[in-house]
């Protein structure tokens, strides 16, 4: 349900689904980049958007960790990163 901190903030289920979703496109990201990785050559450009893709996903999930009985200014810190 919805948590009350905005008007236009997603409800909690939705937050989860949305993290589901950019999982799910992390594994379709990694499944085309990492056969490309393996072959030799310069690959300098493929591990930075490897790592970039990672690292979208893992803010997002980091930003899931407050919850109800959070202090308000923690609560908006990881807010701010879904």
């Amino acid at each position: 349900g919805h948590q009350g901190y905005e008007y236009v903030d997603l409800g909690r289920l939705w937050q989860i689904g949305k993290f589901l979703g950019i999982v799910f496109w992390l594994v379709l990201m990694l499944r085309g980049i990492l056969p490309a990785l393996v072959k030799p050559g310069d690959k300098n450009l493929l591990a930075l958007l490897s790592a970039s893709v990672i690292a979208i996903g893992l803010f997002y999930g980091a930003g899931l960790f407050y919850g109800e009985r959070t202090h308000l200014s923690v609560m908006e810190y990881w807010r701010w990163w879904v």
